[in-house]
């Protein structure tokens, strides 16, 4: 194995239009404002990877972590990308929280290692190609006569699940919307739902149970994440399955959730974890406390999405796929990367790293910010 270190780093803060705009309770997204990674090694090799950071998810902003990643990426030129454990303690060390901002280095440094091994992704992670995954396709927050037709779309689509946005304050109106979209798509068609925090406990609870006969698979964070005592309570009489999102980042957020029995399951993003690595870690005390995950996205491109594909190949634990943020984006500016077929399946061939690319002509609209 040759001696290898980091070369230079590129930072690339770009945005994609979504095709119209994208609305949960905690308010509406029109652009995917996205903040890329590129390390080099020095034979010229390098490895992608991106965030996509939510101000009122993870409290960082595009601007933020660019000036964040300045200071990253001076501190890890001349290392070994292969020590990626380090890394990610080197980042942990320099800069407290900020998951969305490591996650971008994580994924490139995995991208370069993998291809520098001449690798797919999901060999490096010990992952099986051969694991079925099917996305879902996500109804954002409207009125209900708006959701029922979003709904009856994606069905026509052939999506195999849809998921929810709800969590207006009031919970009457969320239960009218869950009524209306099961109307519309009858009762076989699965359906997941998102409160995004949404609803205090009372509301939650009625809301839960005013919905306990639509054939709901799970409900992600109806509460204030951080609201243990509320979680717990709720996840012990709910009538179905409670999914921490925003309250679980990381393997140890995690640890409290299940320990306080406030969760069934969990949604694992890369972009809360801070990347492939301490994603592992998640999905591994998940694995040990036999929870079943979920892996989601924020607004990536298919550059994260295919990173995430190759990390759930990993995993027996991960059965759900909320994978469709690429879908949302006015236009595909990447090469490459996971492959969405007809039926809604997810693949990958065997192309080394992740497999996914900027198109060099999308890069070009945005400034190019290098660290040597």
């Amino acid at each position: 194995m040759r001696k290898s270190s980091i070369h230079k780093i590129e930072i690339i803060p770009a945005q994609i239009q979504l095709t119209e705009p994208f609305v949960i309770s905690k308010g509406a997204l029109t652009h995917a404002r996205i903040t890329i990674i590129k390390i080099y090694n020095t034979d010229g090799t390098y490895g992608v990877g991106e965030c996509c950071p939510f101000r009122s998810i993870h409290g960082e902003t595009q601007t933020g972590t660019v000036a964040f990643a300045k200071d990253l990426a001076a501190a890890m030129i001349g290392l070994d990308p292969r020590q990626i454990h380090q890394h990610v303690a080197l980042m942990d060390k320099m800069i407290v929280g900020n998951a969305s901002v490591k996650c971008a280095f994580d994924m490139a440094l995995y991208d370069l290692v993998a291809k520098m091994d001449e690798k797919p992704l999901y060999v490096m992670l010990n992952g099986d190609r051969s694991k079925k995954i099917y996305t879902d396709n996500t109804v954002s927050l409207l009125t209900k006569e708006k959701m029922a037709e979003k709904a009856v779309k994606f069905k026509e689509m052939g999506f195999p699940v849809l998921k929810v946005k709800l969590g207006e304050r009031g919970y009457k109106k969320d239960v009218e919307r869950m009524e209306a979209i099961r109307d519309a798509v009858g009762y076989d068609l699965p359906l997941r739902i998102d409160a995004n925090q949404g609803w205090n406990y009372i509301d939650a609870l009625r809301a839960l149970q005013g919905m306990k006969d639509l054939n709901i698979e799970h409900c992600e964070e109806p509460v204030q994440a951080g609201n243990i005592v509320d979680q717990a309570r709720l996840t012990a009489l709910s009538p179905m399955p409670i999914m921490a999102d925003e309250s679980v980042f990381n393997h140890k957020d995690a640890y409290k959730v299940l320990s306080q029995q406030a969760a069934h399951m969990i949604n694992i993003k890369l972009g809360k974890t801070g990347g492939i690595c301490n994603g592992m870690k998640l999905a591994g005390l998940a694995e040990a406390a036999d929870v079943y995950c979920q892996v989601g996205s924020f607004s990536e491109s298919k550059v994260g999405m295919s990173a995430l594909l190759h990390f759930s190949m990993a995993w027996d634990n991960i059965l759900f796929h909320d994978m469709d943020s690429p879908l949302m984006h006015s236009e595909d500016p990447v090469i490459g990367g996971l492959t969405y077929h007809k039926d809604w399946e997810l693949t990958v061939d065997g192309t080394p790293g992740h497999g996914a690319d900027f198109d060099p002509a999308f890069l070009k609209r945005f400034e190019i910010i290098t660290v040597h």
